[in-house]
């Protein structure tokens, strides 16, 4: 039964503290529909979900899914540490060893691990490249371009997020390596195993469970700034095209949901992030997705000491990455050191934490400018759930 604040689902006994942080966001986000959830030691402990989906005028259901922007990158992260696992992949290859072609201008030694850590300098296709609609993220056309475009950068010397570039890179990159989509190793290796509400290209069945972002207060945009990268940063916000689709647009939203975008486009629910996360450090019904080495080969510090650029994304202007994974920052607090995930733009939000042992998921339909600090919506969960563990 849904309660009075509108909340509905469980959380396990000590975990009170955590369904009550989770009805403050609720009102936070003045009715809009999120959902929390937590898994520990591979056992479901929270599973929360409440408020109102305003676009479709119905309770926020349990079945939701959502676009979760930049999360998707951690999505992506996990699906290539299966393959560096596997032995199918090496992030400290140059990226020619899988694909050739990227070997132009100046990228013939841009390593894997570059790509994934957002150093290597094609954070956005080449300014005039004319890519419209889904094409600016996902297409072949798209590869091409990133495959000839000159980095704006030495890769390799300085860090600034490449919003949707890394994920087709990425994707590329998988597919010569492995033969296969990011996509189908989302699947076949991550959601079926795990029973997650995870895609990368969402099934046309599933679209009456979508629940649209819709963006409150005011909307993020490019800045100014001075420099080669700065200046560029601008003019290419001139031909970014819209990240969602408009909801009451019927043929885009079947467009943009069927679409595989790695970077910024994967559907899936809260649940499914602290399943999939948990699954990287420990094992869930079964199923861990990748071994304690590989876990600590991809949450090692690849920026660390690096130059950094203008921040463009929604991660705060203090970024550390892994090999695909954000590590916490002031902007990131996480759960602690041993944390890492990745957020997404408007305070979407997916963690795993190695010393607590958890994985953990935020989505929301109401969507803010994270800043500086982060998002209050986290630190009030993130709390909660510590405190709920240590027994404060």
């Amino acid at each position: 039964m849904r309660g009075e604040a509108g909340m509905d689902g469980f959380a396990a006994e000590g975990f009170g503290r955590v369904a009550d942080a989770f009805a403050r966001v609720l009102e936070y986000d003045e009715g809009s529909g999120c959902e929390v959830a937590l898994v520990r030691d591979g056992v479901p402990v929270v599973d929360l979900w409440g408020g109102t989906d305003v676009v479709r005028d119905r309770p926020y259901p349990q079945t939701a899914l959502t676009r979760v922007a930049s999360c998707s990158k951690g999505i992506t992260a996990t699906a290539l540490g299966i393959l560096v696992d596997r032995g199918q992949l090496d992030p400290h290859a140059p990226v020619v060893q899988y694909w050739p072609e990227y070997g132009q201008n100046g990228k013939e030694s841009t390593t894997v691990a570059m790509v994934a850590s957002h150093q290597a300098g094609v954070p956005f296709p080449e300014i005039g490249s004319h890519l419209q609609g889904l094409d600016y993220f996902t297409s072949p056309e798209l590869v091409r371009v990133l495959a000839r475009q000159a980095p704006l950068w030495e890769p390799g010397t300085a860090v600034a997020y490449h919003p949707a570039t890394a994920g087709a890179i990425l994707d590329e990159i998988a597919f010569r390596a492995s033969g296969r989509r990011l996509a189908e190793i989302v699947r076949s290796e991550m959601a079926e195993p795990l029973s997650l509400s995870t895609w990368l290209g969402l099934p046309p069945e599933r679209l009456p469970d979508v629940v649209h972002g819709r963006w409150v207060g005011e909307f993020p945009v490019m800045t100014g700034g001075v420099g080669k990268y700065a200046e560029q940063r601008l003019l290419a916000g001139a031909e970014v095209q819209p990240l969602d689709p408009d909801p009451d647009d019927a043929e885009q939203v079947a467009a943009y949901y069927a679409a595989s975008v790695p970077a910024v486009g994967a559907v899936t629910d809260a649940r499914s992030l602290a399943r999939m996360y948990a699954a990287t450090i420990g094992s869930v019904d079964g199923t861990r997705l990748y071994s304690e080495g590989t876990l600590r080969e991809l949450t090692a510090s690849l920026t660390k000491g690096k130059e950094l650029l203008i921040e463009s994304g929604t991660a705060g202007p203090d970024l550390e990455f892994g090999f695909g994974y954000q590590l916490p920052t002031s902007s990131m607090p996480a759960f602690g050191s041993h944390s890492f995930g990745h957020t997404g733009a408007g305070g979407r939000l997916g963690l795993a934490d190695t010393d607590l042992g958890i994985g953990f998921g935020f989505v929301c339909s109401a969507m803010r400018v994270v800043g500086p600090e982060g998002d209050p919506r986290w630190e009030l969960l993130t709390t909660a759930i510590r405190e709920a563990i240590s027994g404060v």
